[in-house]
């Protein structure tokens, strides 16, 4: 169901109420700085408007904590280095003939090209900022992937990269696996975490008990994962 923006009278917070026929009890989301408030189909407003207000301290921080971030990601322009593997990667802004970049020594070298107006050149070095992801991701996450479908006996049929805002992979039911090639922006382990869940959807569509208990045997720590992922989600995603 589609999701219904409203306004919290007592709190003054805005959320986005999103029913679901699949869900059973009430749960609080904050993303990307918004508030979103997930309900059974014929969950009363009063009840919803009364777990909003028992949960504020934690709203309110969790708000904080993402605005803070979202500060600072516009505070760090890229000359102060992007993020591979949760390290600082230094670059530099250079010009040339043709638009590219160079990645050696852990620098990183952005070209813009001679024929880019002055008005367009950032846009040119985010472009080459997004190639280079895109590069690393394939380089580290499909080793990572084969690594552990041989470790789990779990086989996709065919493995892509995308760019997502709300979700850090994906699986179909016809073993397609997809992941967020903005997590190679995370620490390994995160990373890890990610790929098990995923390929244990090859076993499990969906998430029930059996499915958390094939993913905890491969990967004791999901909660700290979890948790990592999202306390720096905004960080990755910009």
């Amino acid at each position: 169901m589609a999701g219904k923006m409203l306004q919290h009278d007592d709190t003054g917070l805005n959320y986005t109420l999103v029913r679901s026929a699949k869900r059973k009890r009430l749960a609080l989301q904050v993303k990307a700085g918004s508030l979103f408030v997930r309900a059974t189909p014929h969950c009363r407003e009063a009840h919803i408007h009364a777990f909003i207000q028992q949960n504020k301290a934690w709203i309110q921080r969790q708000l904080q904590q993402q605005q803070l971030q979202l500060q600072q990601a516009k505070r760090n322009p890229v000359e102060d280095g992007v993020l591979l593997l949760d390290q600082i990667i230094p670059v530099q802004l250079l010009q040339a003939k043709k638009s590219s970049f160079v990645f050696e020594g852990g620098h990183l070298l952005l070209y813009s090209g001679s024929r880019v107006r002055p008005e367009r050149r950032w846009y040119s070095y985010q472009q080459q900022i997004e190639c280079w992801y895109q590069q690393q991701a394939h380089l580290w996450l499909e080793p990572r992937l084969q690594h552990w479908q041989q470790r789990m006996q779990l086989f996709c049929s065919s493995f892509y990269l995308k760019s997502w805002r709300r979700r850090w992979g994906c699986c179909s039911s016809t073993g397609k696996l997809g992941l967020n090639w903005h997590l190679i922006k995370a620490p390994d382990w995160v990373i890890d975490y990610v790929i098990v869940h995923e390929l244990a959807h090859l076993q499990w569509m969906d998430h029930s008990t059996d499915f958390w208990q094939l993913v905890r045997s491969y990967y004791p720590d999901v909660e700290a994962a979890r948790r990592w992922l999202r306390q720096h989600q905004l960080r990755l995603l910009t």
